[in-house]
């Protein structure tokens, strides 16, 4: 099998114009072409509805593509990687005659299509594309094994179940192999949720520990200690559950929880996270404690003043297998809460009686960090230092701040990934329709029957009565050392 380094690439980036092509896709193709990651014959071209001249384009998207502190603050990287950018202007997103064009007069062996564009669009720029594609196989048939053909989407994949079957249907319809297709969460893509199957694989003394014997509760948690700040009107159609519970978080811990597969390639790992999915109940509204800060209606971008969208939402929910049997997995997510961070806290049992928990000591927990900065640390008791004999709560773990450097964006990864053909990090079509499954329910009826969330001041950790929601779900709050001790 030929590595795709040694033959040419195109890369059609459609709906390059948008913010995510040049804050995201781009940034991450430069950071690949440095490092060496995409061949010699590279080409990369942008395209969308915008008229731009190849040159305007570039200093569209230079203040976004960032010297690495290897090269010194030298911009001439920059410049370089700008040169192999082109621009193109479509007639729509389904514009295939010109997609057609980039195709044929580019003739790469390998091409990737990015779509960075609404999921609204998808159908029209993939049936652009597939037409395109079969055009040119039926001029040149010799063509059609040179090298392959992936495409990209973007999340979300649809916002409810009816409507994610339907966008996999119109791909089914125009022929797109499931292989060829690369739906991008970029959580999957960061350093610590990798990091999740390497703890699980290569660490056998964890497997004793990972399971309802000793954890007594799984806590992923998103925050954010600002709110939409004028995004209010791309945010308030879905909602927090939308944007980060459904997918990201759901992401996450289906990684946690899965059974650890027989062989660790990418179909394998991707059935596991199926299983997980099928084992897990749908919500339902006793399930969930949804709340909305206050002044999120000011927001000048929301139109609705009397929306009822949730800013924050606190899901419980169980994995019905028998590692996980009656442990309860809980997803956290808020805006203009007390501060930013998102972490996955598996919680330990402790004694029975409860005896150990005195006043002095503290419940343990494993910690891995996905942000602000990469880290995985156990909570635990020790002697305090001195005569004392008095336990003192503490961490013992890693700490990935001084190889930020060198960690990758995830949007880097993934697009490597794409080239590589490792589809583990990217969401298959039954998976998808899975993660509906659990959440179209409560969706539907909060909406339908306008659920009120309940306000929460900014700054804070939530709704007033999220501790008790935690604390009746038999969550313990166990110690966690201050960022300063981090």
């Amino acid at each position: 099998m030929v590595c795709y380094s040694q033959k040419s690439l195109l890369v059609v980036v459609i709906g390059a114009s948008g913010d995510l092509a040049k804050k995201k896709t781009y940034p991450a193709l430069y950071a690949l072409w440095n490092a060496c990651l995409l061949p010699a014959n590279t080409t990369i071209c942008g395209f969308a509805r915008s008229a731009k001249a190849n040159e305007d384009f570039r200093n569209h998207l230079k203040p976004y593509l960032k010297s690495s502190k290897k090269d010194g603050g030298d911009t001439s990287r920059v410049d370089a990687f700008l040169s192999l950018c082109q621009y193109r202007k479509g007639a729509s997103y389904g514009d295939w005659e010109g997609i057609q064009s980039i195709l044929s007069e580019t003739n790469c062996d390998n091409i990737l299509i990015y779509l960075a564009i609404p999921p609204h669009v998808f159908g029209d720029s993939t049936g652009a594309v597939m037409k395109a594609r079969k055009n040119l196989e039926a001029e040149n048939p010799s063509n059609t094994s040179k090298g392959f053909f992936r495409v990209v989407l973007e999340k979300p994949f649809g916002h409810d179940t009816d409507s994610c079957k339907e966008l996999l249907q119109s791909l089914s319809d125009q022929e797109w192999p499931e292989e060829e297709l690369y739906r991008i969460d970029h959580y999957l893509g960061k350093e610590m949720v990798q990091n999740i199957l390497t703890l699980r694989q290569h660490n056998p003394w964890l497997g004793a520990l990972w399971n309802k014997h000793v954890i007594q509760s799984v806590h992923l948690i998103w925050k954010e200690d600002i709110g939409t700040e004028g995004r209010g009107g791309y945010f308030d159609p879905y909602g927090i559950i939308r944007d980060i519970l459904q997918n990201h978080l759901l992401q996450v811990l289906t990684l946690v929880a899965m059974e650890p597969p027989s062989k660790w390639t990418s179909d394998e790992i991707r059935n596991a996270k199926v299983d997980v999915l099928k084992a897990m109940p749908t919500i339902e509204l006793k399930d969930c404690l949804l709340g909305q800060y206050d002044g999120y209606k000011d927001d000048p971008t929301i139109e609705n003043r009397e929306t009822v969208s949730p800013t924050y939402a606190c899901i419980q929910t169980k994995v019905n297998s028998s590692r996980w049997e009656g442990v309860p997995f809980i997803m956290e997510a808020g805006k203009a809460l007390n501060e930013r961070v998102c972490e996955i806290r598996l919680h330990f049992r402790g004694q029975d009686d409860g005896s150990e928990f005195d006043g002095m000591s503290q419940p343990n927990a494993l910690v891995i960090r996905l942000q602000p900065t990469p880290k995985v640390f156990f909570t635990a008791n020790l002697k305090t230092p001195g005569f004392s004999s008095t336990p003192a709560s503490t961490h013992l773990g890693v700490d990935y701040e001084s190889h930020l450097d060198d960690i990758p964006d995830a949007y880097t990864r993934l697009l490597l990934d794409v080239m590589r053909a490792q589809q583990e990090n990217f969401v298959r079509d039954d998976e998808l329709i899975e993660a509906w499954r659990v959440f179209t329910p409560v969706l539907h009826e909060t909406e339908k029957n306008k659920v009120g969330p309940l306000p929460y001041a900014r700054g804070t950790s939530g709704p007033e009565l999220r501790q008790d929601f935690l604390n009746g779900m038999g969550v313990t709050q166990p110690w966690l050392p201050p960022a300063s001790a981090l």
